[in-house]
């Protein structure tokens, strides 16, 4: 059987990238091993910039909040408010399932298939799962964190962080509530909104750490997935073959948000076979230089705030709250916030 082009991974990288390009016409496959609607293991926070993609976020999402309480080491804490929302709360599975649906609307073909392996070279792609085989001239993958096709591609991540995630039964507030106070850890994440606690860590004993901190008191369902970070142009395809959202390595390293990025990668991946077939992922190379040069210094602010967290709460953060604030909402760049605490490290520094 032969498609224009392949997705595979239903979720909203690749549902995005099918809709897209099967509105100009191309006859689109979509594959995935799960059958939906599906649960998927996510904190379910997502940027407000998403609105200039999905302008009905606020009809999908269960909540939003434009409040975030930082804290070090649960005691010292710190508002960052907006007057707008600068993050939304989905149900993955809900939400997933409404973007599916409507690649689906607009002449998609869904497959409850899994990739198996692929052959490609100058003629084409040729597309091997558990029960068919397909040709095709492009391929997206879009098949999350463990990616079949990124693997076959033989591309690596930059380096993994490993996250765990349990439900509670505590709804206490609308804020979104991070402790940055462990050295060595990205963060602690409470969003009652989702009814989700979690860590994010790239050390080993995250399981123990998770515990000693929240206890084990009315914890429900432990699970624990990874995150795939890289800012390489090599992580996002070979040719007619493009990777997109965590398959091409896309969350923020800073905030470990991936929607966003999942969705705007899928359009620049789209809008790069339309406008450059012979050779796309060069077209997309380039197009993707925001997403990469905004994860580069988004993983510098990482790394600052990883290092010296007590530094960053109480000499960087203090009096920056404004910019923060402007910075989550999607109006200041990790560029701009990258700059703006080197400025306030060194004016703190020759006082």
């Amino acid at each position: 059987m032969f498609y224009d082009c392949v997705v595979v991974g239903a979720g909203p990288a690749g549902s995005t990238a099918a809709k897209i390009l099967s509105s100009f016409g191309y006859r689109v496959l979509i594959i995935d091993s799960k059958i939906f609607p599906r649960e998927k293991l996510c904190g379910g926070c997502v940027s407000a910039k998403i609105i200039d993609y999905i302008p009905q976020i606020n009809s999908l999402a269960k909540a939003s909040t434009n409040k975030a309480i930082l804290s070090y080491k649960k005691t010292a804490c710190l508002e960052i408010e907006s007057k707008e929302p600068f993050a939304y709360f989905v149900e993955r599975k809900t939400f997933d399932k409404y973007l599916l649906d409507s690649a689906l609307e607009n002449g998609c073909e869904f497959r409850n298939e899994k990739l198996l392996s692929l052959s490609y070279d100058d003629s084409g792609i040729e597309v091997f799962t558990n029960a068919n085989n397909y040709k095709t001239i492009y391929l997206i993958g879009a098949d999350g964190a463990n990616s079949i096709v990124r693997k076959i591609l033989h591309i690596k991540p930059k380096f993994l962080v490993k996250t765990l995630q349990v439900e509670t039964i505590y709804y206490n507030d609308s804020n979104v509530n991070i402790d940055i106070g462990f050295k060595g850890l990205n963060y602690y994440w409470n969003f009652p909104q989702n009814g989700v606690w979690g860590i994010a860590s790239t050390k080993k004993n995250i399981n123990k750490l998770f515990f000693k901190y929240y206890g084990n008191d009315m914890l429900i369902n432990p699970k624990g997935y990874f995150i795939p970070i890289a800012f390489s142009k090599k992580n996002l395809g070979k040719k007619n073959i493009l990777l997109v959202g965590d398959a091409a390595c896309l969350a923020d390293p800073f905030s470990l948000e991936g929607i966003y990025n999942a969705i705007f990668s899928a359009h620049l991946a789209a809008a790069s076979i339309l406008s450059y077939p012979k050779n796309p992922c060069q077209a997309y190379s380039a197009l993707a230089d925001k997403i990469l040069e905004e994860n580069k210094y988004s993983y510098f602010i990482s790394k600052i705030v990883l290092n010296f967290p007590y530094f960053s709460f109480f000499q960087l953060s203090k009096g920056n709250e404004n910019a923060l604030a402007d910075y989550l909402i999607g109006k200041k760049s990790s560029k701009e916030l990258f700059w703006l605490l080197l400025k306030s490290l060194y004016q703190k520094t020759i006082k």
